[in-house]
């Protein structure tokens, strides 16, 4: 059976839901308006779902130039134009790395501190924002956790839900790219493949965190732990986290869609899990 790719979907907000994707642009940054938004405190940390579940809830859609950004629990949604947002930035920091956010505007910022009944406010990734990856510091990443690209399989997942108490969605591990047609976690051992005219390099597994426990659709934070606590069992990298899916940049940029055949150009040696369940 041949590698796909089955789902691609970008998180135009931070932590926003998934806006799912026939084809997509690939920019050396990430998918193109993925993670381009996000939220931060008065002191200029980003804000995310792992405190604020609620923010799962946020559908951001992309029109044209704007982004239409709506939530169950406001009465009226906003409209997001980069032409009208401030020329000023402002200093955020991701995990540690300092970057540059462009303000956005008052209105909208009041949006979200309703939302989340503290100060917060919308930054925008801008011409001015510049910000590069740990392990190749020469390549560019958005408002992503680390790297640009996140891709998992439909064969891992199943492999994960036939080990644990509770079946998960796909959503949870909020991938850009979801491969089929593989053996669970074989893609460990892909060092670099090809999607398209698009060359991507894997540079280190994803390590999960909170966020995964919570449901995608309510919002709802797993009383069990779970998927981590499964993923503990035979995941386990280090002593210390968890990993579910790779870590991916990308050599070129192009177009990729649903559909297209993945083909496996280098392999390397994966890392040894000890499998305890």
């Amino acid at each position: 059976m041949p590698l796909t790719v089955s789902e691609l979907a970008i998180y135009p907000l931070k932590s926003c839901k998934a806006v799912t994707l026939q084809s997509a642009k690939v920019n050396l940054s990430g998918l193109e308006f993925d993670r381009r938004y996000m939220l931060i405190d008065e002191q200029g940390m980003f804000v995310t779902a792992r405190n604020h579940p609620t923010l799962t809830l946020i559908e951001a859609n992309i029109a044209q130039d704007k982004l239409l950004v709506s939530h169950p629990d406001q009465a009226k949604g906003i409209t997001l134009q980069p032409a009208n947002f401030s020329c000023r930035y402002a200093d955020t920091e991701i995990w540690e790395n300092k970057v540059q956010g462009q303000l956005t505007e008052a209105s909208v910022d009041t949006w979200f501190s309703e939302l989340l009944q503290m100060s917060v406010r919308l930054v925008y990734f801008g011409e001015q924002s510049e910000r590069f990856t740990s392990r190749r510091p020469d390549r560019p990443v958005a408002f992503a956790d680390g790297y640009p690209f996140l891709l998992t399989t439909q064969a891992s997942l199943q492999e994960l839900n036939s080990s644990g108490p509770q079946t998960n969605e796909m959503a949870r591990f909020r991938p850009n790219i979801v491969i089929s047609g593989n053996q669970p976690f074989a893609e460990d051992s892909w060092k670099r493949i090809r999607i398209g005219g698009v060359i991507f390099e894997n540079v280190k597994p994803c390590e999960r965190c909170i966020f995964t426990t919570l449901d995608p659709v309510t919002a709802e934070r797993s009383k069990k732990g779970e998927p981590l606590k499964t993923l503990a069992k035979f995941r386990l990298i280090n002593g210390e986290g968890v990993t579910f899916g790779v870590n991916l940049i990308a050599e070129n940029e192009g177009c990729i869609q649903v559909g297209d055949t993945v083909e496996i150009i280098e392999y390397q040696e994966p890392h040894s899990y000890a499998d305890k369940r």
